[in-house]
């Protein structure tokens, strides 16, 4: 911009001293001549400095921009992403009407498949409400770098198709990361769980994928990170607690409880092997509840391994074995935590799953994943025999991708659900999807 400027002025300069020239040759004396000469040279002088500090002017302004962005001053980089997604599903219930909340419509949710019911229902939805949007910092200071994330998506069930479509966007991460020195970090806010492994989430057109078998869980936590001299690297959390649901009998509310007075507390180890990572994690839990009538608290606890093996061709075969109280951790709390017998006294559940999936590439831009996930309960004999049992879903997909960054899937799934009175029902779902990352 400074060196167009530049050619500008030079242009206005010119142009006049060619009009001149003619005037200079008809002049009588050179005296004129002369006094003419020192005259254009002053004016080019002025004009020389006025360009001079339109340029100063020029880099401040641009200096003021940076650093909205880049700050020179503090050394701070933000940086944002995400993503477009757009979904469009066919899905065949065997066992009745879909559940009412709407959620299940849009990812698959183990707990609302229907069951027993006399016959099915097939219907059709589109959404684009698993786009999401980040963006985060990072600045340097002198007790070390300090990093902020946040990110957000639509995936809420009150929107209205009838006319807008319209959807509330919702808080998925929001923490700070503090590394405060070459191997150690603290973290404080909400994201993943300790307890969870994304490493080992599979490429699929639904949202979660082995949602039946799958740790999947986000909330607020402090988390120490410190990195070992072997390359491994441990996780200790202490992440906000939650009961979920319980099994109290008829006119006993399973959903309202937010009673426990100590955190969760989590234990993750991240290490490798070759080609093959894989991370250990264990997790403590209170379960409690308090109806004011009548309360109690038991421990629970939870162990999860997750692997990954990379092949050399680029593929890759990623699996998950869990078990414990898990409750809401797992299966998209498909299972509750526990039974409330006769005297006030809860009985925990005890869960075990997982789930395995292979990632095969056909060519540098199609792939497919093949996976097969499954949670079963231990329930009392207490429990209502409506409960879940066992929950289970298999799915196999096609991706294509034409460039870097977008991509095309279809994918046909089949989840299972089963009570503890041997009533079942399934849901078969047909799955197109288009995304583009960017950043």
């Amino acid at each position: 911009m400074y060196t167009k400027k530049k050619l500008a002025l030079a242009t206005v300069v010119m142009l006049p001293s060619m009009a001149f020239s003619g005037q200079l040759m008809a002049a009588a004396s050179n005296e004129d001549l002369s006094a003419k000469i020192q005259m254009l040279e002053s004016q080019l002088q002025q004009l020389q400095q006025l360009v001079a500090q339109q340029g100063e002017q020029q880099k401040a302004i641009e200096t003021t921009v940076s650093r909205k962005i880049d700050s020179p001053a503090s050394g701070m980089k933000f940086s944002y992403g995400g993503f477009v997604k757009v979904d469009a599903m066919t899905s065949d219930y065997s066992d009745g009407e879909r559940a009412s909340s709407g959620l299940g419509d849009e990812i698959l949710v183990p707990s609302t498949i229907p069951v027993g019911g006399d016959g099915g229902a097939s219907r059709f939805d589109a959404h684009a409400k698993t786009s999401r949007f980040w963006f985060k910092t990072i600045t340097p200071t002198t007790a070390g770098d300090v990093s902020t994330y946040f990110e957000m998506d639509l995936l809420t069930a009150d929107g209205d198709e009838r006319i807008s479509n319209s959807s509330h966007s919702r808080i998925r991460h929001a923490y700070l990361s503090w590394n405060y020195d070459e191997n150690s970090t603290l973290l404080l806010g909400q994201t993943w769980s300790t307890f969870m492994s994304t490493m080992v989430l599979p490429e699929t057109a639904d949202f979660i994928g082995p949602t039946s078998g799958v740790i999947f869980n986000r909330q607020t936590q402090a988390r120490w990170s410190h990195k070992l001299r072997n390359g491994g690297t441990v996780h200790l959390a202490l992440e906000n607690p939650s009961t979920g649901t319980l099994d109290g009998g008829v006119g006993f509310d399973s959903n309202n409880f937010d009673d426990n007075s100590v955190p969760d507390f989590v234990a993750r180890y991240d290490g490798s092997l070759g080609q093959f990572s894989y991370n250990i994690a264990g997790l403590a839990r209170q379960i409690a509840y308090d109806t004011g009538t009548q309360d109690d608290d038991e421990w629970g606890y939870g162990l999860s391994l997750s692997g990954k093996y990379q092949f050399d061709n680029g593929d890759d075969l990623k699996m998950q074995v869990n078990h414990g109280n898990l409750g809401r951790y797992t299966a998209l709390q498909a299972f509750r935590d526990a039974a409330v017998e006769t005297d006030g006294g809860l009985d925990v559940f005890e869960v075990t799953g997982g789930f395995i999936a292979y990632r095969h590439l056909w060519t540098q831009k199609l792939r497919s994943t093949i996976s097969y996930a499954m949670t079963k309960a231990d329930n009392p004999d207490s429990v209502a025999d409506t409960s879940t049992e066992e929950v289970s879903n298999y799915a196999l997909n096609l991706f294509y991708s034409p460039t870097t960054n977008l991509s095309f899937g279809v994918e046909y799934f089949k989840a299972e659900r089963e009570l503890e009175n041997g009533d079942d029902g399934d849901l078969k779902r047909l799955q197109f999807t288009g995304k583009y990352v960017f950043q």
